[in-house]
């Protein structure tokens, strides 16, 4: 009895591992050599299910293959968790010979619009880096609970201990994204940009008085600490005219900032031709990516081609500087 129970286990491995084998060359012969053949794209600002995207990371990189992306870097809001998930050496990585760059995107405070910086080349096992990313995740924390609570003030809006509960224990920062999700789960809103332009938009404006953000400076010495570059992320959200914003990026410049934005999936062609014009007036190192979120969050938006394919690029100045380890 014993032999014939070892005889069929032996039997099923077989078959397992026949299966495995074919799923591998289906793989081989559908993804990865047509993606070793093809011309790649590049996407340097992109978001997993760690901060406000969608995807997992290592589905991040699926669909980067997918999309014939070459370089891409992972820049979750405030945590390098989901960059933290991507082995590098694994075997799919490794075959298709798709180049990851450690990433992050933090937030700045400013009096006036949104100012996000970007990090690339970051050192992950950073001491003080990590301390900071663990302070912003419980700041994230009392910052959403201070939103919601005023929310259920303006607008009577209620969740249960339990939605709180597990918006609380998220593996990622909390921000709008999660709270519009609860919004439209609980059918106060259709979409995550109407529950934005309902109820967030003016709760967040209420309620930043209680939010301990960082200033740009302390952004990018965090990014320069751990050995990344500071790049200015989509100049357009910070709302200022040509002027005002040459004579910020001039003091940036002197607290260590290396790099601009100039191409994003929201930029218009003459913010692209201003940002590109003010990247060689300042030095300033030129880097792109699309803002990938994923399909319900931006659904008008592809990773590595932007919107209606308006970011496709080929080359940028920054993949010399960046430390790919």
């Amino acid at each position: 009895m014993n032999d014939l129970c070892e005889h069929f286990y032996e039997l099923e491995a077989k078959e397992n591992q026949m299966m495995i084998d074919s799923l591998n060359r289906i793989i081989a012969e559908k993804i990865i050599k047509p993606y070793q053949k093809s011309k790649k794209w590049i996407d340097l600002h992109t978001h997993s299910n760690y901060s406000d995207g969608e995807l997992s990371p290592e589905e991040l990189v699926r669909l980067a293959v997918e999309k014939r992306v070459g370089t891409f870097a992972i820049t979750d809001h405030d945590t390098i968790s989901g960059i933290k998930q991507i082995d590098k050496n694994d075997p799919f990585i490794k075959e298709t010979g798709i180049k990851i760059i450690n990433g992050i995107e933090l937030t700045a405070e400013v009096s006036k619009g949104r100012m996000h910086i970007l990090g690339y080349g970051i050192d992950l096992k950073n001491k003080e880096l990590n301390k900071k990313m663990e302070e912003l995740q419980n700041n994230s924390i009392n910052s959403a609970l201070s939103v919601i609570e005023q929310m259920k003030k303006d607008y009577k809006i209620n969740f249960s201990y339990q939605e709180l509960k597990e918006l609380v224990n998220t593996p990622h920062n909390i921000d709008r994204t999660d709270i519009a999700k609860l919004c439209v789960k609980k059918g106060y809103a259709k979409t995550i940009q109407e529950a934005s332009n309902l109820y967030l938009n003016d709760t967040y404006q209420k309620t930043s008085g209680n939010k301990k953000g960082l200033s740009y400076s302390e952004c990018i010495n965090l990014i320069l600490n751990s050995g990344g570059i500071p790049v200015l992320a989509h100049p357009h959200s910070l709302e200022l005219n040509e002027k005002e914003l040459l004579l910020l990026i001039k003091e940036m410049i002197k607290n260590g900032l290396q790099g601009i934005e100039v191409y994003h999936s929201n930029h218009t062609k003459e913010q692209t031709e201003l940002y590109l014009k003010i990247a060689h007036k300042c030095n300033l190192l030129i880097s792109g990516g699309t803002d990938y979120h994923g399909k319900f969050i931006e659904p008008d938006i592809e990773l590595g081609t932007g919107k209606n394919n308006n970011i496709m690029i080929r080359s940028l100045s920054i993949l010399n500087h960046i430390k790919t380890k």
